[in-house]
């Protein structure tokens, strides 16, 4: 259920929107290959500053780029990969945290031995499963200066819990502990000991912004609110009116666009 993800093609790229582009491939620290897009902006001189995109559970780096691409316009350079188990990306098991966390991990890598120039200052911005996985990876890793997460889940048994009520009607007894007991035996390790949750507090005194939309119905509002409240200073908290899961930016575009833009201008310095 949440280990193996079918993965989806990628239906476009950037050189469908004649950017200056470049498809890059970095290996994991597990090592298995990751693939992503480098892109730069066109329209300013050089930038140092990079935004590293993290998509979701069961989608790639496809699926988030449109959305994403007004950071460009902001000068922004940016970097798409692939999380394991999606997309071009290697590797069969997905864990919903740690081991995503040695992909964004890599990426930085990738950065900073490949474009030291293009990423002097590293942001994240991740979505839904990305973005708890860039809090579990920015509280260790120094390197990544300020964060953008749009509807983070706490915990990773909380979203298993709540995905096998959603989508497979399993009900919580007795079958979701059979669930974490298998989980555990297949990964080798526990992965609700590598949950946002338990790392959020460690990011402070870099940035973090948390969006989520009042009517997300996978991962209620309650739960940005949770790590917003864990997480130290500076921070902000944006509840987007009317929204669902994922569905902030497409609600009100123009004022999103906005204040993730300025956030990043603010403390990608």
């Amino acid at each position: 259920m949440i280990l193996k993800v079918p993965k989806l093609s990628l239906e476009i790229n950037p050189a469908s929107f004649n950017l200056n582009s470049e498809n890059v491939k970095f290996l994991t620290s597990d090592g298995l290959e990751i693939s992503g897009w480098f892109i730069r902006p066109r329209s300013v001189e050089k930038s140092d500053r990079i935004i590293i995109i993290c998509h979701g559970w069961g989608a790639n780096k496809a699926d988030v780029f449109p959305s994403n691409m007004y950071l460009l316009k902001k000068g922004f350079n940016l970097l798409y990969f692939d999380f394991r188990n999606h997309g071009e990306s290697g590797g069969n098991v997905s864990s919903i945290g740690k081991l995503e966390g040695l992909d964004l991990t890599a990426a930085v890598e990738y950065l900073k031995k490949e474009k030291p120039d293009f990423s002097k200052k590293i942001g994240v911005y991740g979505i839904s499963m990305g973005a708890s996985v860039a809090i579990l990876t920015a509280a260790q890793d120094e390197r990544i200066s300020a964060l953008v997460v749009d509807s983070p889940f706490s915990s990773f048994n909380y979203i298993v819990v709540r995905y096998a009520k959603l989508f497979y009607k399993i009900p919580k007894y007795p079958l979701t502990p059979l669930t974490f007991l298998f989980t555990k035996m297949r990964l080798g390790f526990n992965p609700d000991d590598f949950s946002a949750d338990r790392y959020v507090n460690k990011i402070s005194p870099r940035p973090i912004f948390f969006i989520h939309g009042a009517n997300d119905e996978r991962i209620p509002v309650d739960e940005g609110k949770k790590l917003y409240a864990l997480a130290g200073e500076p921070k902000e908290f944006w509840e987007v009116s009317g929204a669902d899961h994922m569905e902030s930016h497409s609600k009100n575009p123009l004022e999103y666009e906005s204040r993730v833009g300025e956030f990043f201008r603010k403390y990608l310095k």
